[in-house]
């Protein structure tokens, strides 16, 4: 487990947030464009519409890449309350 600055903490959450909306926005583009593409093809795949198989299947697809990436290369494992954790055990010394 890393050990982050309050600032460092805060970059990087806001960089997960970031990187997890990309992601989410990435899968809500295909899904959507995909369904609304192949609408009306007359095209089957797996004994559905083409454009529902693509569309739900390519999303979940997306997704589970996305995610794997998201862990490899941008989430990092630290611990947020750490900080809030010593102050409270330090702080008690002053206790009206």
């Amino acid at each position: 487990m890393n050990t982050l600055s309050k600032q460092e903490k805060h970059k990087q959450c806001l960089r997960e947030i970031i990187a997890t909306l990309v992601v989410v926005s990435i899968c809500c583009v295909w899904h959507i464009l995909t369904a609304f593409l192949l609408n009306g093809s007359g095209m089957y795949f797996l004994g559905m519409p083409a454009w529902f198989s693509v569309s739900v299947f390519g999303t979940i697809v997306i997704a589970l890449i996305g995610v794997r990436f998201l862990l490899a290369k941008v989430f990092v494992d630290f611990d947020y309350d750490e900080e809030e954790a010593e102050a409270a055990e330090g702080g008690d010394d002053h206790v009206n």
